[in-house]
């Protein structure tokens, strides 16, 4: 699945390249705040059914994926009211539209120093206008190392994720933590249970103050064991309102509820702006988040005594109660020989 930066150059270079359109400009719910050298921003952008996040400080400007390709006018009117011109960097998780769509309409848009993507590709229409503004701009987007610290103006960046292949788009997001000063943001993109079981079990260091919540808040993301590691003291939901998808979905809030996060989402409050000295968290109208006491969670997995498969809680195929085997752990689970099952990944 993945493939060499080089070879997708020689791929997408024979598509058939076209000008882009913007799509048709929707009002912004949320205005940008005032930049300080002394100060971070991190602007959840609401773009619907999709991610986009736009972090900055000074003049050091990041952005996190690109929406649906009918939110890249939005994404460009928000960047032109609050004064960007260039990127110095621009990470693309993976190619679904609703993180990658808006992508052709930001580099149409604004310069961008550098992208970040994960090496796969998509034959979708946006993605593909993706990548023909990337071969007319002369940029070649990068794979990054996952483990390396990605120094970005008085940011550091860690890619987290993928250190494998998990044979699913969703899960082979890249995963990273932006890091200002003492505080820390972890963006999972649409990577679920299996990445955060990985992730907990290699010791990858995932401990933050916000979280970008995996998959839209999926009922298969945000699982138990990962969010007492993580313990937010913001988790934002990106996703639209009434959604057909249903996101986010009940089992998940109630899980992110009780590590003691507030949650915040782009569907109840539409943009939401997160402003930061580094050591504590601003509303965008100065009033500290504080962080509530969390009384841990207790994940338990259900396996199958019969198929000696596991399945998380919510899972749909559940076996009848006479046949169930409960863990209280992930591994507790594969070490007594159990695989974990398809539809929910536990």
């Amino acid at each position: 699945m993945k493939i060499k930066l080089t070879v997708l150059v020689v791929i997408v270079a024979l598509l058939l390249s076209s000008c882009f359109a913007f799509p048709e400009k929707i009002p912004i719910s949320q205005n940008a705040i005032e930049q300080s050298e002394n100060t971070a921003q991190f602007h959840f952008i609401d773009v619907g059914q999709g991610d986009c996040t736009l972090i900055q400080s000074g003049d050091t400007n990041i952005l996190i994926d690109s929406g649906t390709g009918e939110s890249g006018g939005v994404i460009c009117e928000y960047l032109e009211n609050s004064g960007i011109k260039y990127l110095d960097c621009f990470i693309i998780t993976h190619p679904h539209e609703d993180h990658a769509g808006g992508g052709g309409a930001v580099l149409s848009s604004v310069e961008v120093k550098k992208v970040y993507m994960n090496g796969e590709t998509s034959n979708s229409y946006f993605f593909e206008k993706l990548v023909d503004c990337m071969i007319e701009m002369n940029i070649t987007p990068q794979i990054p190392e996952v483990g390396t610290i990605y120094e970005i103006g008085p940011f550091k960046l860690e890619f987290l994720s993928p250190s494998r292949d998990y044979g699913n788009t969703n899960d082979n997001s890249l995963v990273v933590t932006v890091a200002y000063k003492d505080i820390k943001a972890l963006f999972m993109g649409d990577a679920e249970r299996v990445v955060e079981a990985d992730l907990v079990k290699n010791g990858a260091d995932i401990r933050s103050d916000i979280i970008k919540v995996g998959h839209h808040g999926s009922r298969y993301a945000s699982s138990a064991e990962f969010l007492n590691v993580v313990y937010p003291s913001l988790a934002i939901i990106q996703c639209g309102k009434n959604n057909s998808y249903g996101h986010p979905h009940k089992e998940a809030l109630e899980r992110i509820g009780e590590c003691g996060a507030e949650i915040l989402r782009n569907d109840d409050v539409g943009s939401i702006v997160i402003r930061t000295d580094g050591q504590n968290l601003y509303d965008a109208s100065g009033e500290v988040y504080e962080k509530t006491e969390s009384v841990g969670i207790e994940q338990i997995y259900i396996g199958n005594r019969k198929s000696k498969v596991f399945h998380c809680e919510e899972c749909k195929n559940l076996p009848g109660e006479n046949n169930r085997l409960q863990f209280k752990t992930r591994e507790d689970a594969l070490n007594a020989g159990y695989s974990a099952c398809g539809n929910c990944n536990p």
